[in-house]
């Protein structure tokens, strides 16, 4: 009922009708928004957790190049036939590839006992290495082996010599916390794209729902008016000339509704009267 006029009439004095507090587009939009904020964040968390495997993967590759280029350096000495421990020269290699990347902590070779015979911290010369990685060489595979020892991340590949036996393994170290970095700054840079992203789908969603709902939402306003007004202080609901036909069944159906309060009351009237009378 676009302008509903109210005809005159008396009736029973009702409260007005509780106002709408959220219109039909504002639903809309935050439900719009809702769905679209519950995308993003999907979205967000399967790339973020794409991006850490990928991420992980490819550091990891990049120092299993590193070992890999010592591993053939230090399998070309014992091809002469020269022990392990006996390549002096392994020291100033793994030293000089250590000195090439600030996020290499150390890098160690050690025999298949599992005794340091080599390290960029020379302190650890002699010490055994931990038994996961023992183990790594002795399990006769000759591929790349990852281990996680607390706070650092170790890639390593065995030692073998021209007849197929292991000599021994190297391993480099590097931080669980450079890929943690990297990881990072990605999060930031989604979390700021979720943001925009909310930003602009919202003032879309907001204006433009208001212009495909705006007259729906005030042809309902004034209805609710109308019938808070009807219901309140009496008279019918008149729908404007040239009005559809869901202007006059509302007309009728608030007219029904005033008959209905009218015959409530008449009924409560006559049901306090009989019981004054006995």
């Amino acid at each position: 009922m676009g302008q509903s006029s109210i005809a005159g009439g008396a009736g029973a004095c009702l409260p007005p009708a509780r106002p709408v507090r959220w219109s039909l587009a504002r639903k809309v939009s935050l439900a719009l928004l809702s769905i679209l904020l519950f995308t993003l964040v999907v979205t967000a968390f399967f790339a973020y957790y794409k991006f850490e495997s990928v991420y992980s993967a490819q550091v990891q590759s990049r120092y299993s190049f590193v070992v890999f280029t010592i591993k053939k350096k230090v399998e070309d000495s014992l091809n002469l036939g020269f022990a392990l421990r006996q390549l002096r020269q392994v020291q100033e290699i793994i030293e000089r590839e250590k000195s090439r990347d600030s996020q290499i902590l150390a890098v160690e070779v050690y025999d298949y006992r599992g005794e340091v015979l080599f390290d960029t911290d020379r302190g650890a010369i002699g010490t055994k290495v931990s038994e996961s990685l023992a183990e790594a060489i002795r399990s006769g595979m000759q591929q790349s082996f990852s281990v996680v020892d607390e706070d650092n991340l170790i890639v390593g590949l065995p030692l073998v010599n021209n007849l197929g036996k292991v000599e021994g393994g190297v391993v480099l170290r590097y931080p669980i916390a450079y890929v943690e970095k990297g990881v990072s700054g990605l999060l930031t840079q989604l979390l700021k794209s979720i943001a925009v992203a909310l930003v602009g789908a919202s003032v879309v969603a907001v204006v433009g729902l208001y212009a495909l709902f705006g007259g729906v939402g005030r042809k309902l306003g004034s209805m609710e008016k109308t019938m808070g007004e009807v219901l309140a202080v009496g008279g019918q609901a008149i729908p404007e000339s040239g009005g559809d036909s869901f202007e006059a069944r509302f007309a009728e159906f608030v007219a029904k509704t005033r008959e209905t309060i009218d015959h409530v009351k008449d009924a409560t009237d006559e049901v306090g009267r009989l019981d004054r009378l006995m």
